[in-house]
């Protein structure tokens, strides 16, 4: 029984760390896609403004260098919102890798408890077994022994009574 449990223990031990290191690669992916996406819409912006600047030097009027202005912000909004919906997607599917991983430890855990109680019955059964197989034994000796002491008894009271008749 001891080794039984002990190895569920270890069963349970083991299953909860393979789950937390499925989580921590998970949380360590994620943040490195985010890092390099939030890097790289940055790095674009960037680029997209010293353009602008290199451009608004050639620039004729003021409605000219509006208009290239307008350009960048819009191109540069639009690669934020479009970096937000990736995000928000990937972070989507993070979140079903880790509910994934939750419910296969749950049902681990479950099992591991059911093991666990079946461990016990079967201990309990066994020691029941035994606890009989000796009260049963005991029983028989004692059994034995009073009827060995009768017997003893009978013959003693005979042999009195055979003194007590040759008397």
């Amino acid at each position: 029984m001891q080794n039984e449990m002990m190895n569920i223990v270890k069963q349970f031990s083991d299953s909860a760390m393979a789950s937390a290191k499925k989580i921590g690669e998970l949380n360590m992916k994620t943040f490195e896609t985010l890092a390099t996406k939030q890097a790289d819409l940055v790095k674009s912006c960037v680029e997209m403004g010293a353009k602008n600047a290199e451009a608004a030097t050639k620039v004729k009027d003021l409605s000219e260098l509006s208009a290239l202005q307008q350009d960048v912000a819009r191109t540069c909004g639009e690669k934020w919102v479009a970096n937000m919906r990736e995000a928000t997607e990937m972070l989507t599917a993070v979140r079903d890798e880790l509910t994934a991983i939750m419910e296969e430890a749950a049902k681990y855990t479950q099992a591991g408890a059911e093991q666990a109680v079946e461990a016990g019955k079967k201990a309990a059964t066994e020691a029941v077994e035994k606890t009989t197989e000796a009260v049963e034994k005991a029983t028989a000796e004692v059994v034995e022994m009073t009827k060995e002491a009768a017997e003893k008894t009978v013959d003693a009271t005979k042999k009195a009574a055979a003194k007590a008749k040759a008397a």
